[in-house]
């Protein structure tokens, strides 16, 4: 069986979404004979791993997961690219990114884009801006979607949902709305996903739950703590849970990208606010529905388009049911450059 590793794991990041597709990448790897032995995480210069590096002898191929890093040539977008040079000139090994969003990063991160043997990007806009730079990429939508999900769709709940978002002070507009309309505040986030391998870990498991209960105590007694603090009630535990209460909400006002992706799998009608690259606005082009679910935060808590209209759900349910087949067909490629 080949080996790999995958770079910028975001399972770390305690994700409904993240963990969904890192669970898919390492799930179709191994359906595709290739075993993953070691991941960096999201957050974790590579460089600095000896563990990691250490591996990188040992396998058939390099797998880097880009997800939302790539954009706007932050410093972790440079940090990640770089091992597309390091792996060429040192092991001259295959190396492919994958479901990877690219935005204005400028020309020095392009040039290190170009040691990669293959591209996937999630939206059109991303494949464009890489084409600006003669840069070939593949369209293929997100991870997430390959997953399958056994929801029973309740009855009609009146229930609307508002997620948080990747800024902070825009999560807790979010949460405020929520409690002002009695809307269900649902963070794409759950509880920290400590790894209860070593006495370290357990210790750190046991004073994050004991502080969480006392945070708790101290709300219900009126004392007024940050929303960092007073989002974490409201995790759900596991994304199948998630994405259950996603799909029996009437409505779900979205701040995070891959409960755009959850709603849009399970036909639950959404309004959704402009996130920190291109992402959302270039699925919803992708899918050819346009900008009229796209709100300012300033409107947000305006509830209309209730219902996805006949040619909405078309378009919608094209783009979800052929993502699985298209995912598929990455792996298969991915495969064939190992027998080159």
């Amino acid at each position: 069986m080949k080996k790999t590793v995958i770079l910028n794991d975001t399972s770390y990041e305690s994700h409904h979404g993240c963990e969904t597709v890192v669970k898919n990448i390492k799930e179709l790897l191994l359906k595709n004979g290739i075993k993953t032995i070691d991941t960096n995480p999201v957050g974790q210069n590579w460089m600095e791993n000896k563990s990691f590096l250490g591996n990188l002898s040992k396998v058939d191929i390099i797998i880097v997961n880009g997800e939302g890093t790539l954009h706007h040539a932050q410093p972790r977008a440079k940090e990640l690219v770089t091992i597309g040079k390091y792996i060429k000139e040192k092991y001259n090994k295959p190396i492919v990114l994958i479901n990877s969003t690219y935005q204005d990063n400028g020309d020095e991160i392009a040039e290190y884009m170009k040691y990669f043997d293959l591209i996937y990007v999630r939206e059109t806009l991303s494949k464009n801006d890489l084409n600006k730079y003669n840069i070939k990429s593949i369209v293929i939508p997100d991870m997430t979607f390959y997953s399958k999900y056994n929801i029973l769709k309740k009855e009609k709940s009146n229930k609307i949902g508002i997620t948080d978002s990747v800024y902070i002070d825009l999560s807790e507009e979010l949460y405020n709305i929520s409690l002002k309309n009695k809307f269900e505040y649902l963070p794409a986030l759950t509880d920290n996903k400590l790894r209860i391998n070593n006495v370290k870990n357990i210790l750190r498991y046991i004073k994050y739950y004991t502080y969480k209960t006392i945070k708790r105590i101290l709300n219900m007694m009126g004392y007024k703590l940050s929303h960092q603090s007073i989002r974490t009630f409201y995790y759900t535990n596991g994304y199948k849970k998630y994405i259950d209460l996603i799909a029996n909400l009437d409505f779900l006002i979205v701040g995070r990208y891959h409960s755009l992706c959850f709603a849009l799998k399970t036909h639950t009608p959404f309004s959704a606010i402009r996130s920190n690259s291109h992402k959302i606005e270039g699925m919803l082009e992708d899918i050819g529905i346009g900008h009229k679910r796209i709100k300012s935060k300033e409107n947000i808590n305006i509830i209309d388009n209730k219902i996805f209209s006949k040619d909405e759900l078309q378009k919608i349910n094209k783009y979800v049911n052929s993502a699985p087949q298209k995912i598929e067909t990455m792996f298969n490629d991915i495969i064939k450059i190992l027998d080159k």
